[in-house]
């Protein structure tokens, strides 16, 4: 009897502990499944804190995609575009190349605020939302077994975009504590998106602001300038007008071999030279918008060229001609031909003991350039910082220029939304390359802040984008810290030119 006791008690303990040890494996279990639990959501914590923006509007979706990805799946971001069609802008797992920039029709349904936000697909028949058709990824062969697509609202319940989920093993993105998970996540994302189209409004209203500020600032210098060009011009003509006009009588009476001969033609070339600046004066305050006219511009440098073909013999300069093949361009060829007798002149007068002076056009992708390249003296920094200022020359003398040749000609650039590119070192000569667009539009078109450009990366987020294409370039009021007035009108940088200001 004792024995049967002791053996039916055995049998109890042995029974209690097989219980015990299954809850101590089950406990075990449970705990290394919250572990795994918690460092999943802290990684997904951290991951999260790359939606946060940054002062140039980057939001780092490709962290909170992977954090939040199972093994094996696949997780991207689309992005609604326009009204009728989404497009994928991000991506991670293994089927990433496959969907990431994947253009695809928005569904009128699933576009409207009161749709459902959660639809899914399984091929076992779970379903956690509105069920969705079979997805076809192009050139894949592999077989989706399941995909969850969690859309991705603003504050105003508006679509901005969904988050995908797609997996070719099984359909553990099905569990209702992913989804749960997926869906806190595609809010995160949701709001990030949202504080970056906000913040892409703020730049753009800025952009509006200083582009209002810069158009302000210059009618004001302007205004100014075609006040006293108009005071000057009625105050100076008439008495310029008696002096040329007896200057050249008195020259017409005097043998040359009179000394009062050479007197008086220093009155009259004075008396010319106050006419021009005047004139160029009146040209810089009021500029005129340019025409529109089909022009071969490879036959307007040539026409130009010939106009300082005596002055480059007497000066024993050789000229060398490179003309590419060019389209027809509308510009405006009266005003194109002074800028570029602007440029030939300067540099002609850069090389007072002979020099090589070169002309060409170039075609850049969406814009052409001509080139005048001189082999001259050459300017330093400070100089080439202010060869855009209106009355800066570094001609001395009787001679000396008026300091608006280069000013207007850059004006006269800037309303075709162009720019004026310059490389030049003392002692190495000076090029110069004007810059105009193949097709131009309204002269106030897009402004952009120095330092940031609207960025196009799929992503849609401010990008800082620098488009030097060698030298420095110069846009409308470059030396004032003005912002330039036509999209496509600068390269870059601040104006530089040679040491022969106009």
């Amino acid at each position: 009897m004792i024995g049967l006791t002791l053996v039916v008690g055995l049998r109890d303990l042995r029974t209690e502990e097989a219980r015990t040890g299954a809850a101590l494996k089950r406990a075990v279990a449970a705990e290394t499944a919250q572990r795994s639990r918690a460092d999943e959501l802290a990684e997904i914590l951290r991951a999260s804190e790359g939606l946060v923006l940054t002062g140039e509007g980057k939001l780092d979706f490709m962290s909170i995609l992977a954090a939040i990805t199972p093994a094996g799946a696949t997780a991207y971001l689309a992005r609604v575009e326009g009204r009728s069609e989404s497009l994928v802008v991000a991506a991670h797992g293994p089927l990433a190349p496959w969907v990431i920039g994947l253009q695809k029709p928005i569904d009128a349904g699933a576009a409207d605020r009161h749709a459902g936000v959660l639809t899914s697909y399984s091929a076992t028949g779970r379903v956690v939302g509105t069920a969705t058709g079979r997805i076809d990824l192009p050139g894949m062969e592999a077989e989706i077994v399941a995909a969850l697509s969690v859309r991705l609202v603003d504050h105003n319940g508006g679509a901005l975009g969904w988050l995908n989920l797609i997996d070719t093993v099984d359909d553990q993105m099905l569990e209702p504590g992913f989804v749960n998970l997926a869906q806190l996540v595609a809010n995160q994302i949701g709001v990030a998106m949202e504080n970056q189209a906000l913040l892409a409004r703020v730049q753009r209203q800025l952009v509006e602001v200083q582009r209002v500020q810069q158009q302000l600032v210059r009618a004001t210098k302007l205004g100014a300038i075609g006040e006293l060009a108009a005071a000057v011009a009625h105050e100076v003509n008439n008495p310029l007008t008696g002096i040329l006009g007896f200057s050249e009588l008195l020259l017409s009476e005097l043998p040359e071999d009179d000394p009062r001969h050479q007197e008086v033609s220093i009155i009259q070339t004075e008396a010319v030279r106050a006419r021009g600046i005047i004139r160029s004066l009146l040209e810089f305050s009021r500029p005129k918008p340019p025409q529109r006219i089909p022009t071969d511009l490879n036959a307007l440098a040539r026409s130009t060229l010939e106009l300082v073909s005596f002055a480059t013999s007497e000066a024993g300069i050789s000229i060398s001609e490179h003309y590419s093949e060019l389209p027809s361009l509308e510009i405006d060829p009266d005003a194109l031909k002074q800028v570029l007798l602007n440029l030939l002149n300067n540099a002609v007068q850069a090389m007072p003991r002979g020099g090589a002076l070169r002309l060409s056009t170039i075609a850049d992708d969406d814009r052409v350039g001509i080139v005048v390249a001189d082999s001259g003296i050459g300017m330093d920094a400070q100089t080439r910082g202010r060869i855009f200022t209106p009355f800066f020359s570094t001609r001395a003398g009787s001679g000396g220029g008026t300091g608006l040749g280069l000013p207007v000609s850059l004006q006269i650039v800037e309303g075709h939304c162009g720019s004026i590119e310059v490389q030049s070192e003392p002692g190495s000569g000076s090029a110069f390359t004007v810059w105009l667009p193949l097709s131009w539009v309204a002269f106030d078109g897009a402004v952009i802040v120095p330092g940031t450009e609207q960025d196009r990366s799929p992503l849609g987020g401010l990008d800082r984008s620098g488009s030097d294409r060698g030298g420095d370039a110069v846009g409308e009021g470059a030396n004032d810290g003005d912002l330039v007035p036509c999209g496509a009108a600068s390269a870059g940088g601040s104006s530089r030119r040679d040491g022969a200001a106009a």
